[in-house]
């Protein structure tokens, strides 16, 4: 983090392996250590690409108010590579929200976005990380973006971390935006 703020890096890529069991519950990899800690976005890369391409990127939100600067990131990084924005609210039974309420708050929120190349979805699954991850394998996606909290401590034991879970489990590239 001190390098980064020293010499103004706006992106970190990391490799990562991933771990699991109760390393994960309690201690975490490095990656998810720098994903919680880090104000600048973190692109995770978990295999070997040839060509890193990047055509069909998921941005996962839930479209609130305080996302829309996470999204205005992720529109820059999408707009470097060309990129179709897939917009992707996962609905769940614990957080159930309508099809017509979804669509008109995923509206609003992008309605002052001068992207246009992007599509919305709203996805239902038992879990927001795995409709992400169905989702994103559904299209064959090259890269999922999504906002961090970055929470500590025992909020973050408590809590949980869906964007630490998907940079450990997603076998795809992973690059988070702290929520601020």
């Amino acid at each position: 983090m001190d390098t980064c703020k020293k010499n103004n890096i706006d992106l970190i890529v990391m490799g990562s392996h991933g771990v699991s069991g109760l390393k994960e519950m309690f201690i975490g990899s490095n990656t998810e250590k720098v994903v919680r800690a880090s104000d600048i976005p973190v692109l995770v890369i978990k295999n070997k690409h040839k060509d890193f391409d990047v055509n069909d990127f998921v941005f996962a939100s839930n479209f609130k108010e305080n996302n829309k600067k996470i999204y205005l990131q992720a529109v820059k990084l999408a707009e470097a590579f060309h990129s179709k924005l897939h917009l992707v609210l996962v609905n769940t039974a614990n957080n159930f929200i309508t099809t017509e309420k979804a669509n008109t708050r995923i509206a609003e929120f992008v309605k002052d976005s001068k992207y246009k190349n992007f599509k919305t979805t709203i996805y239902n699954d038992e879990s927001i990380e795995r409709g992400i991850l169905n989702y994103s394998q559904g299209i064959n996606a090259d890269l999922i973006g999504i906002g961090t909290h970055g929470r500590k401590g025992i909020a973050h034991f408590f809590n949980g971390s869906i964007s630490e879970d998907l940079v450990n489990h997603a076998k795809r590239p992973v690059v988070t935006f702290k929520i601020k």
